[in-house]
């Protein structure tokens, strides 16, 4: 039987390791889909996140080393997301509020991956976070 499964280079897997974790943490989750709004300057983050500085700079430079965000170089710091023109990776993440926020399409996701997979996921109704990663050419 051929293994149909993409080729990934160990770099490439690394990567995708760290984005995923970066972007898998609460705090740095609710960060990227605040600057999926538009560029934020840090006291925007700490108003809109909570957090205090020295805890946001710490996930704020986990998002920069990921390579999810990017931070202006002026003397007051903007951050935005980054979006290469070709990308490796897309990760997306959702979490219990995604799901109740449009319940309907999450179910016709799920029912596609089920199609695709040709399974049945085992208790829906459970399910408080899902990863999704995206690989190109």
């Amino acid at each position: 039987m051929k293994n149909n499964k993409p080729k990934i280079n160990k770099g490439a897997r690394t990567y995708l390791k760290s984005a995923i974790k970066a972007a898998s943490h609460p705090i740095r989750n609710k960060i990227l889909k605040i600057l999926k709004a538009g560029p934020q300057s840090t006291p925007s983050l700490e108003k809109e996140t909570g957090e205090n500085r020295y805890n946001l700079y710490h996930h704020l430079d986990v998002l920069v080393n990921s390579d999810l965000v990017k931070e202006s170089n002026d003397s007051k710091k903007i951050y935005s997301l980054n979006t290469p023109k070709n990308p490796n990776t897309a990760v997306f993440i959702f979490n219990e509020d995604d799901f109740m926020k449009d319940f309907s399409t999450w179910n016709m996701m799920l029912d596609g991956l089920e199609k695709i997979e040709g399974d049945k996921i085992p208790i829906r109704g459970k399910i408080i976070q899902a990863e999704i990663c995206l690989t190109y050419r």
